[in-house]
């Protein structure tokens, strides 16, 4: 099994978000430094299309291979696209190995236990793919959509009318990482939409997506509680 960590130069909304730094060194960094820890895997790689990333990943021990096409490092390649078009070359670079640990530049708060945990429950339980995930605050089901006449109206109007603890569980992605065979995972159109889709819940402590600058600041002060709460116990 291997790591793989996805990390383009350009970032539409922070600046240079995948290298921004945290605690003093760069967000990937973290990552890298938590796979490094993680037995059964036995390699990190960082595929990017940037220089400057490439330099940071391969100082921390991270390896790269030929820099990430132009057509998969922009903003409209998805996950699938990097998972069918990319992925291939480091499987080959890995002797044909096709269990991978996808993990985002950004999920620095995710420790080794976390992902030590998930691959044992992905090896355990052969889904097509193990996914980060997170409860939402509020029960979907009772969730809004916007009408074309600009009104609003429920998603799903036979359950506004349920009680929430007689709803249906429901997770939604958290963004952080995945476990999957890409020889399995490759023939579906979306990692949403494959047949044994097992979802890691990941404690929200080590939860944050990072889209704005809000979730950068967010990201901040739980980085700064974990390490304080680390220390403590040091």
């Amino acid at each position: 099994m291997f790591a793989y960590i996805p990390a383009r130069g350009g970032s539409q909304r922070i600046a240079r978000k995948n290298i921004k730094t945290l605690g003093g060194k760069p967000i990937i960094v973290h990552v890298i430094q938590a796979l490094q820890a993680v037995p059964g895997i036995d390699r990190i790689h960082v595929s990017t299309d940037d220089r400057e990333i490439r330099a940071i990943a391969e100082a921390h021990g991270a390896v790269c291979l030929e820099p990430r096409s132009s057509d998969l490092s922009n903003s409209k390649a998805g996950f699938i696209d990097l998972i069918r078009e990319d992925i291939p070359r480091y499987i080959e670079a890995n002797g044909g190995t096709s269990e991978v640990v996808f993990a985002l530049a950004t999920a620095a708060l995710v420790p080794a236990a976390v992902y030590s945990d998930a691959i044992s429950a992905f090896q355990q339980n052969r889904p097509d793919v193990l996914m980060s995930c997170e409860s939402y605050d509020h029960p979907v089901w009772w969730a809004f959509r916007q009408k074309q006449d600009g009104f609003w109206t429920p998603i799903f109007p036979d359950k506004v009318q349920t009680n929430s603890q007689d709803l249906p569980p429901a997770l939604t992605d958290s963004g952080l990482f995945y476990v999957f065979d890409q020889k399995v995972l490759s023939r579906f159109p979306s990692h949403k939409l494959v047949d044994k889709l097992l979802p890691y819940e990941v404690p929200a402590a080590y939860r944050c997506d990072i889209d704005t600058p809000e979730d950068w600041e967010r990201l901040e002060w739980k980085y700064h509680r974990l390490h304080q709460a680390t220390s403590w116990q040091e």
